[in-house]
């Protein structure tokens, strides 16, 4: 079964906004290994960029290279992951990812539509 990865990046609510989920979410089509690695790539990326949670992604990505239990790691306002998808009939990376943020969005805020899909982010694509 072909595997795929996605990054939740979590906006806290403010005065002005109710706080929501922002996901970053890869093509698909990947092995188990090959979703890691790009899940690894991407927090490495983030521990470079000049922002203050560059230390939490840093130690984020050091995490997921030692392994992490059912491939989901959570770190400061980022969640991570890998998910294997196709065992259902017609089930495609991005209905796989939509069920996934649904549920992550319902376990969170009690609402299934809090976690959006991010077309601009690496990685991610507006098909859903």
């Amino acid at each position: 079964m072909p595997w795929n990865w996605m990054q939740i990046t979590l906006h806290p609510p403010t005065a002005n906004k109710a706080g929501y989920g922002e996901a970053e979410v890869g093509e698909g089509g990947l092995t188990n290994q090959e979703a890691r690695n790009e899940v690894h790539a991407v927090l490495l990326a983030m521990a470079q960029l000049p922002l203050p949670n560059a230390a939490v992604h840093a130690e984020a990505a050091a995490q997921w290279s030692r392994g992490v239990p059912d491939d989901v790691l959570a770190a400061g306002l980022l969640v991570s992951r890998v998910y294997e998808y196709g065992r259902l009939p017609g089930e495609t990376s991005d209905r796989a990812a939509r069920v996934l943020m649904e549920e992550f969005s319902m376990n969170t805020t009690g609402e299934p539509h809090r976690v959006i899909l991010s077309a601009s982010s690496p990685g991610g694509h507006s098909k859903l």
